[in-house]
């Protein structure tokens, strides 16, 4: 099934870029959470881990799902220069 949008506006999903942009927003997220006083310093000893278990969970969700949707041999086209893949089948 093809997405409607065009491929000059999607690109391949990096899942460690993904990690690190939620893990920089984490601790942006907790540094401001920590100054406008929401949360106490005792507090950040369990928000930080949680905020690693998070981003790997996330990076865990992306990994497989960008591994179901990479092409199988029977999906994939032949190619252009017209050889086969197999120069010694019959």
């Amino acid at each position: 099934m093809r997405s409607s949008v065009p491929s000059r506006f999607t690109h391949r999903l990096n899942v460690t870029y993904l990690v690190v942009g939620l893990v920089f927003l984490g601790i942006a997220g907790t540094w401001a959470l920590r100054t406008a006083g929401v949360v106490d310093t005792r507090q950040l000893g369990w928000l930080l881990p949680l905020l690693l278990v998070v981003a790997g969970a996330a990076g865990l969700v992306a990994g497989a799902a960008k591994g179901l949707r990479r092409p199988g041999p029977s999906d994939r086209s032949s190619s252009s220069d017209g050889f086969e893949d197999d120069p010694y089948s019959a």
